[in-house]
């Protein structure tokens, strides 16, 4: 039985000091990374205040290529569709279910 508690002691141990070293190995990555990510945000802003036109010229063409993007998803009727056949469409369809209830309300004996 003290053989078993011992190696249990020792196997605690070991676990204890594993969780410890990857708790500093997060921690220290944790800070690389902040380190690094505040030198690339400083050197982003450094390049924009250094080269404000391309940023902006970038911006533009990337925002008119978006707006392109959605605006051709539109379908915009032609003026035959507005003012031929959705007229015709419409009637059609009222016609059709004007006569559906009408043959349902006609008794056939």
């Amino acid at each position: 039985m003290e053989n078993i508690t011992k190696t249990a002691e020792q196997l605690g141990e070991a676990i204890h000091k594993k969780v410890e070293s990857l708790e500093k190995t997060a921690l220290d990555a944790a800070a690389t990374l902040r380190t690094e990510s505040h030198h690339a945000a400083s050197c982003a802003s450094e390049y924009l205040h250094k080269n404000p036109l391309p940023i902006a010229t970038g911006a533009f063409a990337c925002g008119i290529a978006l707006g392109y993007l959605i605006a051709s998803n539109r379908h915009v009727p032609t003026f035959q569709e507005r003012y031929l056949s959705e007229p015709l469409h419409h009637a059609s369809d009222g016609l059709t279910s004007t006569f559906h209830r009408l043959a349902g309300n006609l008794k056939f004996w």
